[in-house]
């Protein structure tokens, strides 16, 4: 449930839309160099607010009812702040440097039943917002929520009024930046009637300590002081057992395959020899299986532009590992917008990176297609092909396109199944993947597997006297990309604990991209790994 998608009534609802991309702002990897004196003012930024198990959902603090200037001045953000969602603005909080403050007031509020309502929906949802100072992120949870007991059941709500910041320095410069509520009672927010203001009175505290520590945490690359988590625990057992069952997998398939292909290759290549004489029809009417349909193989398939429309797109991925989709990122940011999400971009934003896309990727697209055209070679087949099509026999059921790409789908998708799950928890989550040299293996098992499948089951199609292996060499290991897709709605169903509709729209969005992308990377696979194999077996079979 989104909390922060409806119109306020309260006086800091209206947020600028426009956002300078140019300025101070934190460019990742950057250390802050500024410098104190003893008294100098230190700004607090507040910057966003969102669900704890919603990593892309985000809002600005001001949209809940908390303390807040009459005139909201933001910081200027750079173009990685704001992809990231960052919107900061400078806040109430007075802090000067190494001066300690004990519970100085910061506003006094008096809240209708509605806001109280946004608070407690926004508490029960485990919200936390960050704070930015000095261009160190602070976090913490906007309230605390207990529930005990069964009978009777205990449902608390309260909310956290007061603050206590932690600051460490070395010399003149800040060193680390964090903020607690021990010792500190919530306030609660349960039993107001619906014509019922609620006073509250919001305070903060100031301690300043020196550290020997020279190197300022950066906090951004991972170092919060515990609040998201650091690693993510690989269970090695698991991703050694999926390797040893991708090796033996594809053993066996290539195993079997090239002893099954040599004895039909000896054989056919033994009967011409012993063929004194006769006509390549004679010579058909006295074989079956696949080489009997030399003549039809290497005859183009319908939509044969679509077709290479699909291998040059996969082949870009493989090669570049991304494209844009304009069009499920539009929806994506469309649903932000109207629930005003930080994730969503603002205009200017847009027009930047649309720009840099039309002084720059469409050029070079441009440039490659044409690069492409004019050293493109005719396409070379080892057999002629007739211009009648032979009568396809037919097919038994395990044979059919759909048994192909449940089985070419489901095995190389069992070869990754196990990492998948440290994918999506680190993409969707909050855990961090650290292993890219295992995922890279992964990676390469998955191709590995993508491949064999695909030439096993074009060999049983071909020896069913089934030259339509083009199209069904794409589908069959392309179908990959539906078993993630599949996995993706079992983990947020029974994995995860996402909810809300931003939430929902962008991981759905997003996951069937992923699942788009893999079918036409292993769809590209599967097709040349396959149309090699043909070019093989038929350039080897002796034919007049």
């Amino acid at each position: 449930m989104t909390v922060l998608g409806q119109p306020r009534s309260w006086s800091c609802q209206w947020l600028p839309v426009l956002i300078l991309l140019l300025g101070s702002g934190y460019e990742p990897g950057v250390e802050g160099v500024t410098h104190y004196k003893a008294g100098d003012p230190v700004i607090l930024y507040v910057n966003k607010v969102g669900p704890y198990h919603n990593p892309q959902e985000t809002y600005h603090y001001y949209q809940l009812p908390v303390c807040c200037p009459e005139k909201i001045r933001h910081k200027s953000l750079s173009l990685g702040e704001v992809l990231d969602g960052d919107r900061m603005a400078e806040s109430l909080y007075e802090i000067r440097f190494r001066e300690n403050v004990e519970k100085r007031i910061l506003c006094h509020m008096q809240l209708n039943s509605a806001q109280v309502e946004q608070l407690r929906q926004a508490i029960e949802e485990l919200y936390y917002f960050e704070f930015v100072v000095d261009d160190l992120p602070i976090r913490g949870f906007v309230g605390y929520m207990e529930e005990s007991g069964f009978l009777p059941h205990s449902h608390k709500i309260g909310l956290w009024t007061h603050l206590d910041f932690h600051l460490e320095f070395h010399g003149d410069r800040i060193i680390f930046a964090n903020v607690s509520v021990r010792d500190v009672k919530p306030h609660s927010l349960d039993g107001l009637r619906p014509d019922e203001f609620l006073g509250l009175t919001h305070t903060y505290s100031v301690r300043w300590s020196e550290t020997s520590v020279e190197r300022r945490s950066d906090r951004r690359r991972g170092d919060d002081g515990g609040f998201f988590p650091r690693t993510l625990e690989i269970h090695w057992l698991s991703i050694i057992n999926s390797m040893v069952l991708v090796f033996l997998l594809v053993g066996f398939v290539a195993v079997i395959l090239m002893r099954v292909l040599r004895n039909d290759l000896a054989r056919y290549n033994l009967d011409e020899e012993t063929t004194s004489a006769g006509s390549g029809d004679d010579f058909d009417q006295g074989d079956n299986g696949w080489k009997i349909i030399h003549t039809d193989v290497f005859r183009f398939p319908p939509y044969r532009g679509l077709l290479c429309a699909v291998l040059g797109v996969g082949a870009q991925f493989l090669a570049l590992g991304t494209v844009p989709f304009f069009l499920t990122w539009s929806v994506v940011n469309s649903v932000h917008w109207a629930n005003g999400s930080t994730q969503a971009l603002p205009a200017t934003t847009i027009l930047l990176l649309l720009t840099v896309w039309l002084l720059v990727g469409f050029p070079l697209t441009v440039i490659g297609g044409i690069f492409g055209k004019n050293n493109a070679s005719p396409f070379d087949a080892p057999c002629r092909t007739k211009n009648i099509a032979r009568e396809i026999p037919p097919q038994p059921w395990y044979k059919s396109t759909l048994i192909h790409m449940t089985v070419g789908g489901f095995l190389p998708f069992s070869a990754i199944s196990v990492e998948l799950y440290y994918i999506f928890a680190t993409v969707w989550g909050r855990e961090q993947y650290t292993l890219y040299g295992i995922l890279f293996f992964v990676f390469a098992i998955l191709l590995s597997v993508g491949a064999c499948i695909s030439i096993a089951l074009t060999y049983f199609q071909l020896s069913g006297e089934d030259y339509r292996w083009w199209w069904r060499s794409v589908l069959s290991v392309g179908s990959t990309g539906l078993f993630i897709f599949l996995y993706s709605v079992f983990y947020y169903a029974r994995r995860s604990n996402m909810s809300g509709a931003v939430q929902t729209v962008e991981f759905f969005g997003y996951s069937l991209l992923t699942g788009y992308v893999f079918f036409l990377m292993l769809g590209t696979i599967s097709f040349f790994s396959s149309l090699k194999f043909i070019r093989y077996i038929y350039v080897n079979l002796k034919m007049d």
